[in-house]
């Protein structure tokens, strides 16, 4: 399984919601510690980019400090798409 099938797959501490063209990724619940836990499925993300995907947009958080991402949008590659339903 590749990176990109784990991380579509869900885990602790993210939520993932498919789109036909790509993914979006946020923390688990609104707790800071969900936010600050999220950081690290955002550096795996950021450094498997171009396994299949790329990303569009990192959404920072705006009500807290720390300039934490809370939000990441990714493109997944027309050859690397799972079929929705």
């Amino acid at each position: 399984m590749s990176f990109l099938d784990d991380l579509l797959a869900g885990g602790p501490g993210y939520r993932v919601r498919q789109m036909p063209d790509g993914a979006s990724f946020q923390p688990s619940d609104a707790s800071d510690e969900a936010l600050a836990a999220f950081q690290s499925v955002v550096a795996q993300i950021r450094a498997n980019e171009g396994d299949g995907y790329d990303i569009f947009q990192m959404h920072r958080s705006s009500d807290r400090g720390g300039n934490m991402v809370d939000r990441i949008l990714i493109t997944i590659d027309d050859d690397q798409r799972p079929l929705i339903a």
